[in-house]
């Protein structure tokens, strides 16, 4: 039965994305700075594992990867992320403001999906996914402010094209996926629900092709 590594797993998108796998018959592996809530875990039928993982803190990545002693892993799913809320213009910017943006955004994912790597080569989907933003895409820029979240964003989206070149040798497939739309959309909500299938169909579909390039959860390739 194959496995998901799903990250920030104990709500919104990401609790979703985990009840849909399980509806399908995989085993969950649910990752969030907070426990997953006991009724999931008690109905699941044992196919549900959860781990803490906290991507500001700097040993959580190394701590979950020791837990899994070496299980094989299918796809991972890298959904979590720091918003860029306050909106500052480009002179009140200070480190303060700007580093917990990159670190979860940016520097996190890249250190997880690379200590998962041994996992990932022993699945047999070895799909690295990631939830990254509309507003990052330099083709589509619409809107002004959100510089951190902006510039986290695409640096993910370089990073993620980057292992696809780097990983392409073993087999590995990288995905990114736009899910900014859905923000607001509460788990058991249509558009969520509608989200989670989409991305868990185009997982399944995926191949070498699609790797290293960023789409919408129903299959349309965005410029970035």
């Amino acid at each position: 039965m194959p496995t998901i590594l799903i990250t920030e797993a104990n709500e919104g998108f990401g609790l979703q994305l985990a009840m849909q796998y399980l509806a399908n018959g995989w085993h969950v592996i649910a990752a969030s700075s907070t426990p997953l809530d006991t009724s999931l875990t008690e109905t699941s039928g044992g196919r549900i594992r959860t781990v803490i993982y906290d991507p500001l803190d700097d040993d959580s990545a190394s701590r979950l990867v020791e837990q899994l002693d070496g299980r094989a892993i299918d796809v991972v799913f890298i959904n979590e992320g720091v918003p860029d809320t306050d909106r500052l213009r480009p002179e009140a910017i200070t480190p303060k403001h700007w580093r917990p943006i990159m670190l979860a955004n940016t520097f996190a994912p890249l250190h997880l999906a690379g200590l998962l790597e041994p996992n990932l080569r022993k699945g047999e989907r070895k799909i690295l996914a990631a939830a990254s933003s509309y507003v990052a895409s330099l083709s589509n820029f619409k809107e002004p402010g959100r510089f951190a979240y902006r510039a986290s964003k695409s640096a993910l989206n370089q990073m993620w094209r980057n292992l696809s070149v780097e990983w392409k040798h073993w087999g590995c497939i990288t995905l990114l996926f736009e899910l900014d739309h859905h923000d607001k959309a509460l788990v058991g909500d249509p558009d969520r629900e509608m989200s989670a299938h989409g991305v868990q169909s185009f997982i399944e579909t995926a191949n070498s092709e699609h790797s290293g390039r960023y789409w919408t959860w129903h299959g349309t390739e965005i410029l970035w």
